[in-house]
C-alpha cells in the first residue's frame, strides 16, 4: 500500500515539536537521470533548458512535453515516499561553464554531457562587465514550473522552491573563484556590489515563491566550503552572504514556510551564526569523510533539524549491504526519537548512484520505521 504524503508530520519533525512519529525522506533534488532510472520512462523535454533559459518564451507546442515532464518529478516524489516536491523557482545567471563526457552510469539528458564551473575566470572581471551583464529581473521570471507543480500535487503534499545556485555560489561564478579571491583585496566594492545585485535578486525570488500556493519549504541552498573549512574567510561570508540569509530567512518564516540550509562542505564554524542569527530550522548536505551526520545531529539536534547524511562515496561505490547497513546505524542514533531527522543522501539523488543503492537506502528507511514506529 502507497504511504500517504504528510507534509504536516515533515514540518513537525524538521520543528522538533509534536508527538515522535516516523523518520521523513528529505532531498535537496534528484538528477534527471534517477528520476527516468527509476520511472522507467524518459523526460519528453530538457528541463534544464528552462532553468538556464528563465525567461524563455515556451512555444505553445512544447506545453505538453514540458507538463508532463514536471507530472514526472511529482509522480516520481510521490512513489519514493516524499512529502514534498523539489522545483527550482527559474532564478539563473548566465555564466561561464565547461562540459565534458557524462561518465556516469545513467546520463542526465540527451547530450550526455557534465558541466562544471571555470574556477579561473567568468563573466565580470570589472565594473564595465558589471554594467554590461545581462542581470536577471525579478519581475520577468518565469514562475511557471513551480505555479503549475503547486497545482499537481497530490493532497497531503507541498512544495519546496530552490534557486539554481546561491548567493556565495553566484558571485564566486560570475568571477571565477580564483578571480573573486583577488578582488577581495583588489576590488572590495566590486565584490560587494556584485554580492549584493546577487542577494537582492535571490531574496525576491523568494519573496516571491512564498506567495505561490501550496509552497511550504524555501531551500537557502549555498555550499560554501570544502574538507577543511570556509572556501573563503568565514568574514568574508559574514560581510557579504549572511545579510541576505537573514533577509530570506525572515521573508520564509512571516509566510509561515520552512527555511532549509543546504551547503557542502565544512562550514561548522559558522554553525552558531546559522542556527542563532540566521535562524535555519534545519541543515543539510552531510559527509563522512568532514563531520558524519549522527555526530551532527549529537551536536546540534537539539536545536535544529539534521537532514540526509547517508554518504555519497558510499551511494556511489558501495555495496546494498554497506548501504543498508549506514543507514540503519544513522536511524538508530538520529531517528529514535522520532523528530528533528529526515532520512536522505548526504547531498543529493545523483545520477552517479546506482539506482539499486538509492532504492536501498529508502527500503532500509521503511523497514526501520516499521519496526520503530508501526508505519514507513
Amino acid at each position: 500500500m502507497q504511504r500517504q504524503p504528510d507534509f504536516d508530520n515533515l514540518r513537525r519533525t524538521i520543528l522538533r515539536q509534536g508527538p515522535p512519529g516516523p523518520v521523513p525522506f528529505f532531498e535537496l533534488f534528484a538528477d534527471p537521470g534517477m528520476v527516468e532510472a527509476v520511472l522507467e520512462e524518459k523526460f519528453p523535454v530538457n528541463l534544464h533548458r528552462y532553468v538556464e533559459e528563465p525567461t524563455l518564451e515556451i512555444p505553445a507546442d512544447e506545453l505538453p512535453g514540458l507538463m508532463k515532464s514536471l507530472d514526472m518529478y511529482v509522480r516520481f516524489c510521490y512513489e519514493m515516499g516524499y512529502d514534498y516536491v523539489f522545483m527550482v523557482t527559474g532564478l539563473s545567471f548566465p555564466r561561464s561553464l565547461k562540459a565534458a563526457a557524462d561518465t556516469a552510469g545513467v546520463q542526465n539528458w540527451p547530450d550526455g554531457q557534465r558541466h562544471w564551473q571555470d574556477e579561473a575566470s567568468g563573466p565580470i572581471q570589472s565594473w564595465a562587465d558589471f554594467e554590461a551583464y545581462p542581470w536577471p529581473k525579478a519581475e520577468e521570471l518565469n514562475p511557471l514550473a513551480i505555479e503549475y507543480v503547486s497545482g499537481r500535487v497530490p493532497e497531503g503534499m507541498k512544495v519546496a522552491a530552490f534557486h539554481y545556485g546561491g548567493i556565495f555560489e553566484n558571485a564566486t561564478w560570475l568571477m571565477g573563484l580564483q578571480s573573486f579571491s583577488y578582488a577581495l583585496h583588489d576590488q572590495p566594492n566590486l565584490v560587494e556590489a556584485i554580492c549584493q545585485r546577487v542577494g537582492e535578486l535571490v531574496t525576491a525570488t523568494a519573496a516571491q515563491a512564498v506567495t505561490i500556493d501550496n509552497v511550504g519549504i524555501i531551500f537557502l541552498s549555498d555550499d560554501l566550503g570544502f574538507y577543511s573549512g570556509t572556501l573563503v574567510s568565514p568574514d568574508v561570508i559574514r560581510r557579504y552572504i549572511i545579510p541576505h540569509y537573514k533577509k530570506i530567512t525572515e521573508i520564509a518564516h512571516k509566510a509561515g514556510r520552512l527555511l532549509i540550509f543546504h551547503s557542502c562542505g565544512n562550514v561548522y564554524k559558522l554553525m552558531d551564526e546559522f542556527i542563532d542569527d540566521v535562524g535555519i530550522d534545519a541543515k543539510h548536505s552531510f559527509e563522512d569523510k568532514i563531520l558524519p551526520v549522527d555526530e551532527a545531529y549529537r551536536r546540534w539536534g537539539d536545536r535544529i533539524a539534521i537532514l540526509g547524511g547517508v554518504d555519497m562515496h558510499l551511494l556511489a561505490g558501495g555495496t546494498e549491504e554497506q548501504v543498508r547497513a549506514r543507514t540503519r546505524q544513522i536511524l538508530e542514533v538520529c531517528g529514535v526519537k522520532g523528530t528533528g531527522y529526515c532520512l536522505g543522501t548526504g547531498n543529493t539523488a545523483a545520477n552517479y548512484i546506482p539506482k539499486q543503492n538509492y532504492l536501498a537506502m529508502l527500503d532500509e528507511g521503511r523497514r526501520w520505521n516499521r519496526e520503530h514506529f508501526g508505519t514507513s
